[in-house]
């Protein structure tokens, strides 16, 4: 199933019992986050949120939209979100034996992947209304903790094209609202939308920005992905939900976004304009010092005239972007898999904050086996924001932290299994501090006894035939 509109899948929500109405008047400043942060902890993630009546503003305000892996399963048209796995799988298997080692970066080669390229909308629903005269005041964008340093946009779309190139790029950056008509843009160093920012800045030209909000779920799943360059993050939205995306031309400048979108902020960047952004409650639980960030004129804002702005709000696990991360983690594991054949499975554990750590199982990893897993996957830049992997045998669930911590605690010789690397990585993130890998793998010490005991199946069949006599 595939959506066209924010509207379609809040109402699929609601069909499924999936999306609960606060009809009462809220806050942006505060109360929308605390009400979806508790939701969001609940057990299962509790339901998607529409806030129906938002102080000082017209649109309602939708949160917790992916906050469980069933509702970021039904975003992305898959029953389950393991199925993202094997459809990528099969993508993968089209390419020519050559052009396997080139992963993502081989997908505009295949008919399956192109035939999923965007087209070019006659007209849009993003586009009904028309503000050429634009006021932010007049949107309900969120302060989320009290410490932040104001309102901020957390779910957008944000596109930028390079010059040199033409090529397209959305990225989910955070956006921090100025004032009424300019707004700050945080990207990391070497993304997408940042090496355009600079390639720009370089040549002294200014850069049209757009930021959309809302549209069909694949596409702010699309936004949150680390794509090759030369991979269009629409046209991989249009790969997830099995339909090429509509796109449409925006009024005061050359990008294209999403028809479908609820609102869409125009603009552009001058190069050297910067502003203090910050601070900012991150999912650390701590918040993110000022920076100074690139600074966005907006020359229009557009939108549907029954406009919903999509939000979700960052903080301690679990979270709404936790299970976005859980699509990421399934999309991305054939790729792992397919460069080394051992890695049975991978889990970014909800409380390792997702990109901050991953635990991988293997089969046979051998002496040295795991050490050397983990120095290839920080270096190919594969789970290289990771500051933590744990490397365990094939029969330890990567998803039972329980066991996980079990095998750590038992398998590992602190002086030969625990490795650091400094510096943050090639190329350098500065912001990662230190990396630590932890080989959890049985050793010579465990293969040379006996096999792992355990109950027999005959005992176990026996016990499991008798239970009720037991009285239980």
């Amino acid at each position: 199933m595939k959506f066209d509109t924010l509207h379609d899948f809040l109402s699929e929500l609601e069909r499924l019992g999936e999306l609960h109405r606060v009809r009462v008047e809220v806050d942006p400043l505060l109360e929308v986050a605390a009400v979806t942060d508790r939701v969001s902890k609940t057990t299962g993630g509790g339901p998607a949120l529409l806030f129906e009546r938002v102080s000082g503003a017209a649109v309602p305000v939708a949160t917790n939209l992916f906050g469980s892996p069933r509702r970021m399963a039904l975003a992305l048209g898959v029953a389950s979100l393991d199925d993202l796995a094997a459809r990528m799988e099969a993508l993968l298997a089209q390419l020519p034996p050559g052009q396997a080692s080139q992963g993502l970066a081989a997908l505009p080669l295949l008919e399956e992947f192109r035939r999923f390229a965007p087209v070019v909308a006659g007209a849009a629903g993003c586009q009904e209304v028309v503000d050429e005269s634009p006021d932010l005041a007049h949107y309900p964008f969120l302060q989320c903790w009290p410490g932040d340093g104001g309102r901020f946009i957390t779910l957008p779309q944000v596109f930028t094209r390079d010059p040199e190139t033409g090529l397209p790029n959305c990225g989910m950056y955070r956006v921090r609202v100025f004032d009424d008509n300019s707004v700050g843009i945080r990207w990391h160093a070497g993304r997408g939308g940042e090496l355009h920012w600079r390639k720009y800045r370089e040549r002294g030209e200014r850069m049209s920005v757009a930021v959309a909000l809302g549209g069909d779920p694949a596409a702010m799943v699309a936004a949150t992905l680390p794509l090759p360059e030369n991979v269009d993050e629409m046209q991989f939205a249009g790969w997830l939900r099995r339909a090429p995306l509509e796109m449409i031309r925006c009024r005061t400048n050359e990008l294209f976004v999403p028809a479908g979108a609820e609102m869409v902020i125009e603009g552009y960047m001058e190069p050297g304009e910067t502003a203090l952004d910050g601070p900012f409650g991150n999912h650390t639980g701590f918040s993110m010092p000022p920076a100074e960030v690139p600074v966005m004129g907006v020359t229009c804002i557009t939108r549907r005239r029954d406009c919903i702005y999509p939000a979700t709000v960052v903080g301690p696990p679990p979270a709404e972007d936790c299970f976005m991360a859980k699509a990421a983690e399934r999309l991305f594991f054939p790729l792992l898999r397919r460069r080394w054949p051992a890695i049975v499975d991978i889990n970014l554990p909800l409380e390792w904050i997702f990109h901050g750590g991953a635990i991988v199982s293997v089969r046979d990893a051998g002496v040295g086996g795991a050490r050397r897993l983990v120095e290839e996957v920080w270096a190919s830049g594969m789970l290289g924001a990771a500051r933590l992997l744990v490397v365990v045998d094939d029969d330890t669930d990567v998803r039972d932290l329980s066991r996980v911590a079990w095998r750590v605690m038992n398998m590992a010789d602190w002086r030969n299994d625990l490795f650091v690397e400094e510096g943050g990585g090639t190329p350098p993130l500065p912001w990662l501090g230190a990396r630590l890998g932890i080989d959890a793998t049985r050793k010579e010490r465990f293969r040379s006894v006996a096999p792992e005991f355990g109950m027999d199946d005959a005992t176990k069949r026996q016990i499991k035939e008798r239970w009720r006599e037991y009285g239980f």
